[in-house]
């Protein structure tokens, strides 16, 4: 990785002295060589491309789809010049995922828009893939995973009168699934969140909302079955993970600079009608205004028409059932049916 890419020294050790006292490792940089070059990673990825969204499908609702290549397009900017050319897709699955292919192709899911809070929670994930991009985190697996041989022979088979390696390029085609889904490794995670953290805090977004994200997962973590490639069973415990964000995030926050954005009303707002959880169930999420003094629990009653649903709404949210909100807070609900009246009540959505 570049200069431009690397933690500064005095954050370093910082981190280091952090990581002693709470008796953690220290963080390490992802090791790894590959033969792949820049080019033929793009061209890895593009064909890659093509089969990601002829396997999962890109959900159809263009300006959301443009507002998230909006924000991956503003952490790039704080970046400056990269050797890809970036794009940010939306593809329609429910599972909490997001994903990084060679040559700066990133995913994140419908599901994991649902999961997410804020603007900068967003930021934080997007940020996370783009640091899998920059540091080679796919080309260095797909070397150490097949083989300097295997992966020349696969990467023959994108060159015109290449079809006879097509064989060897579904093998490779295969390591690159097994990765994204699974994920690049422990110290790859790790690096990630590092460089997440810090594109996302370079782009004024508050490197906090990563760590509530975090704390989000672990919760879900401990409730159900994951699907994030950050929290499969090779990757870092998440508590782990927590701890190091936290410590990064107040390293960065202690810099000052300005107040960072969270942007959470922003966020929801763009989420009204998001189709959640399988398609077959019908269910889209609702975005409520919230009065000055609701809490989740007389929302879920007055507005859902069920008070034992106040955990979900809190949930959903990432908040306290005790929870007061404030007047035009945006509320995240998933109505027990697919249409909008329940209970005799038609939900107060937020205006077009």
């Amino acid at each position: 990785m570049d200069s431009g890419h690397t933690i500064s020294r005095r954050v370093f050790l910082f981190l280091a002295v952090a990581a002693a006292l709470l008796g953690f490792p220290i963080p390490r940089r992802a090791s790894g060589f590959t033969i792949i070059s820049e080019a033929e990673e793009n061209e890895i990825g593009k064909k890659a491309d093509e089969e990601i969204l002829r396997r999962f499908g890109r959900y159809r609702d263009q300006e959301l789809q443009a507002y998230v290549e909006s924000i991956g397009q503003r952490l790039l900017e704080g970046i400056g010049p990269t050797s890809f050319r970036y794009s940010f897709k939306i593809v329609d699955i429910p599972e909490v995922n997001a994903m990084a292919l060679p040559g700066g192709y990133i995913y994140i899911t419908r599901g994991m828009l649902a999961m997410l809070n804020s603007e900068a929670q967003l930021a934080g994930v997007l940020g996370h893939e783009i640091g899998h991009a920059t540091a080679r985190h796919a080309a260095k697996q797909l070397t150490k995973a097949l083989g300097a041989q295997i992966l020349s022979l696969g990467l023959m088979a994108l060159s015109p009168g290449g079809r006879e390696n097509s064989g060897n390029w579904a093998r490779v085609s295969g390591a690159i699934s097994d990765h994204i889904l699974l994920g690049y490794g422990r110290e790859a995670e790790l690096e990630a969140d590092e460089l997440g953290l810090r594109t996302a805090y370079r782009a004024g977004y508050d490197p906090r909302e990563m760590v509530a994200f975090l704390r989000g997962m672990k919760l879900k973590e401990r409730l159900e079955a994951l699907g994030y490639h950050g929290f499969q069973g090779t990757h870092p415990e998440t508590a782990d993970r927590i701890v190091k964000a936290e410590t990064m995030a107040a390293i960065l926050t202690e810099q000052g600079g300005g107040s960072p954005e969270i942007r959470t009303n922003e966020y929801k707002a763009r989420l009204e009608g998001l189709v959640y959880g399988a398609k077959q169930d019908n269910r889209r999420l609702r975005i409520y205004a919230a009065k000055a003094g609701e809490t989740p629990g007389s929302v879920a009653r007055d507005v859902l028409g069920d008070q034992q649903l106040a955990w979900q709404v809190a949930t959903l949210n990432g908040i306290k059932e005790a929870t007061v909100f404030r007047e035009g807070d945006r509320v995240k609900l998933l109505p027990p049916s697919p249409e909008d009246v329940h209970g005799g009540r038609r939900l107060k959505l937020i205006p077009n």
